[in-house]
């Protein structure tokens, strides 16, 4: 009877170590194309003047073309503004790098203009454009130009 039970128990262990061993580390992933580390959420709110800390990931199955982020300052605060996005925040081309890349990190900061009143909004598009139309020879992804947007907002103190 010990010998039946020990062997059940030692069947029970293997078999449950085994499972777990099969499970995918999922936060390793990306989940999204463009991911904010820095600022950690989509809206924050910051005095006139300090810095906004920025660090952003992006990831695609083709080679990055390029990355940027546009802004566009709303002193107005009328009601269904519409942001038109006018000044641009960073452009980085990344087609001419060798080899091309599909992972890039932006590191960099937005100072917060000391002309804005409280309650002004700052609103931030990030966008990137990844591919190639025409496929070549030894091209290893799929012919096709991918891109993908996110926008985050700061609300000045």
């Amino acid at each position: 009877m010990n010998k039946k039970l020990l062997v059940v128990a030692i069947l029970s262990v293997g078999i449950i170590s085994f499972i777990d061993s099969c499970k995918k580390d999922v936060a390793s992933e990306p989940l999204e194309p463009i991911s904010f580390v820095q600022p950690d959420s989509s809206i924050n709110r910051i005095f006139a003047g300090d810095n906004q800390t920025l660090e952003i990931k992006f990831t695609t199955d083709r080679p990055i073309n390029w990355v940027k982020g546009m802004y566009d300052i709303d002193s107005l605060n009328p009601t269904g503004y519409v942001a038109t996005y006018p000044d641009t925040l960073f452009f980085v081309k990344l087609d001419t790098l060798n080899p091309r890349v599909n992972l890039y990190t932006y590191n960099g900061t937005y100072n917060v203009p000391d002309s804005l009143n409280p309650y002004d909004v700052i609103r931030v598009k990030v966008s990137f454009e990844a591919g190639k139309t025409s496929f070549t020879t030894g091209q290893n992804y799929p012919a096709g130009v991918v891109g993908a947007t996110k926008e985050f907002r700061i609300d000045v103190k």
